[in-house]
């Protein structure tokens, strides 16, 4: 069944590639100057800003599904306007009020698909190579704190999980759910579509072998921390394993290439 985290992984990683068009066209442009580092910092400010606030409003649930069935809405909205022009609207609506009305495992997983593929599009055409390495080492070191040290990551899982926010992928596996958060597929991703848009290099099926490198790293880093868990059950950091690989995998075809 964990295998299915690798596709989800492989398939978000390789749609938000080919999205570029896409997105560029409709001006999604996140940051003005895709070289400048600060915009990294920037991401993980905000990262820890939103972190601090889903733990405040985790003491009332109300409020947090508020605040995060909000943001989910926008945030659909963004990523499939490119496509549908005004109709993603509607859609956006429509998926928020089933997650509302009748969550269902399924439409939490294509919510947070979606969202993956789109967010990684957005912020990878905004940021070069560069910004997006730095931002990478940052988020994994915070990850391994957030998860093994402090652990409030894992509050932070809980309580979007008990709202069905599409922040985390789920696979129901008996009496239990095996979790996958958003940004263990988003993070990485944003690297295989910065490589894309501002390296140069060969390419298969339209996909550059820098770009492909980095995916095929990350799945590895994926695969590696997927059988680790099969080996030491319990909650493990997912960036440290998974944006290793993606910057390896870039490295390794800049160096080929």
């Amino acid at each position: 069944m964990r295998a299915l985290f690798a596709l989800i992984f492989l398939f978000a990683n390789l749609l938000a590639v080919l999205s570029i068009h896409s997105y560029e066209s409709a001006g999604m442009i996140v940051f003005e100057d895709p070289a400048d580092i600060s915009n990294s910092i920037l991401y993980f400010a905000l990262i820890i800003i939103f972190t601090a606030l889903v733990l405040i409003l985790a003491r009332s649930q109300q409020f947090l599904a508020g605040l995060i069935y909000a943001l989910t809405l926008i945030s659909i909205f963004y990523v499939l306007i490119p496509f549908l022009d005004i109709f993603a609207l509607f859609i956006a609506i429509a998926i928020t009020a089933v997650l509302i009305k009748r969550p269902h495992w399924l439409i939490v997983n294509i919510s947070a698909f979606l969202l993956s593929i789109g967010i990684s599009a957005m912020f990878g055409i905004s940021l070069e190579p560069i910004p997006v390495i730095v931002l990478l080492a940052t988020l994994s070191v915070y990850d391994a704190i957030s998860v093994y040290k402090t652990k409030h990551m894992l509050s932070l899982a809980d309580s979007v999980t008990k709202i069905n926010a599409p922040m985390v992928f789920i696979i129901p596996k008996g009496n239990e759910k095996m979790l996958m958060g958003v940004g263990d597929v988003v993070i990485p991703a944003i690297l295989a579509v910065s490589a894309q848009k501002f390296t140069e290099s060969p390419e298969i099926a339209m996909i550059k072998l820098t770009a492909l490198f980095t995916i095929l790293g990350g799945l590895i880093g994926l695969l590696s921390l997927l059988f680790l868990i099969e080996k030491k059950k319990g909650a493990h950091a997912g960036l440290p394993f998974i944006n290793s690989g993606a910057i390896i995998g870039f490295l390794l075809a800049l160096a080929i290439y």
